[in-house]
């Protein structure tokens, strides 16, 4: 009840102090934000499908933890279910990922898993042949014979996840193509090539084709083009100028637009994070998701509340976060 009661209270700050530079008491400008197991810019957004720039994690994290292997089970349940997220032990999940890693911290397995009915209906192993280059890029194939997903389960599940190549690296701009659609994925690395007239210059992107301003670890903005100068799928990310600390990401999808607000400590690590959806400026519904960590402030379990305008709540979605450590000698 007294975290129900702390998280209400963040809430109540969010809302209430937009041109604020503090969010529960806390300067935002001031706080020295740190390295958690994840990097929320990526976590739990679209970023997690491009399995070709595994940089959801922040590898020192897992180097100096010792930590081998993550488990995240992901769960549902409708509002009222709610006796059921305390014992998860009991319940299968609806997918479940794992993640294997080397010595150094980096990625080198992940396994993907899906349920229906309280059955496993396919699963896909995705196994990394490269370290990461300094833009968070790694080779990764489909491990041999484990793809068990049927092209008529796809089309129900969040799948498949996207494998990029490498095709052109400039000082100017990264080039990387969908191995399956053909279409590009460019990163502009120069701050000077930033406008949509550079960009259409240089780059000549398609309608399909996903532009993102900065790199896949400090992505600025994500989009892509109609028309040659016309964005649409906008995903901008605001970074505190003077604590770097990530504030928010937004994204534009006509007639929608949804706002992820981060809720940090004193600590400087994210207790949580809400996605805010308008249309035309008109509040729609939330998402609450509560962070709850160990004390090492390792996440173990996410909490996402969906909310309509009336603060109903909706759907519950539950991920559970479990680690395995590699043996040390001391």
């Amino acid at each position: 009840m007294r975290n129900l009661f702390s998280f209400t209270v963040l809430l109540f700050y969010l809302f209430t102090a937009c041109t604020d530079r503090s969010v529960n008491g806390l300067d935002i400008d001031k706080l020295k934000g740190q390295q958690s197991v994840f990097r929320m810019s990526s976590f739990g957004t679209d970023a997690e499908k491009f399995i070709s720039f595994p940089v959801w994690f922040n590898d020192s994290v897992i180097k100096s933890n010792h930590i081998f292997k993550i488990t995240r089970d992901f769960y549902s349940f409708d509002s009222d279910e709610t006796n059921d997220i305390g014992s998860l032990n009991s319940e299968v999940p609806r997918e479940k990922r794992e993640y294997w890693f080397s010595e150094n911290g980096q990625l080198r397995d992940l396994k993907v898993t899906y349920f229906y009915d309280d059955q496993e209906i396919g699963s896909v192993h995705y196994t990394y042949v490269s370290q990461k280059d300094r833009f968070g890029f790694a080779k990764v194939v489909i491990f041999s014979d484990t793809n068990t997903v049927t092209d008529v389960e796809e089309k129900d599940m969040d799948f498949p996840f996207k494998i990029h190549e490498k095709v052109k690296e400039t000082s100017k701009y990264l080039a990387y193509r969908d191995q399956q659609t053909g279409d590009y994925l460019f990163f502009m690395l120069d701050k000077k090539y930033w406008g949509p007239l550079s960009v259409d210059s240089i780059l000549e992107p398609t309608r399909n084709d996903v532009i993102v301003l900065g790199t896949s670890y400090y992505p600025v903005k994500k989009y892509q083009v109609s028309n040659k100068v016309n964005e649409k799928n906008v995903l901008q990310y605001s970074y505190n100028s003077k604590s770097r600390v990530l504030e928010n990401i937004q994204k534009q999808d006509y007639p929608f637009d949804n706002k992820r607000s981060f809720i940090y400590n004193k600590k400087g690590f994210c207790t949580g994070y809400i996605d805010s959806t308008f249309t035309e400026n008109v509040f729609l519904t939330r998402i609450v998701s509560e962070v709850k960590t160990d004390k090492k402030m390792k996440p173990i379990r996410v909490v996402h509340t969906k909310k309509n305008q009336n603060n109903e709540i909706g759907k519950i979605e539950v991920e559970r976060i479990s680690y395995e450590y590699k043996k040390t000698n001391h």
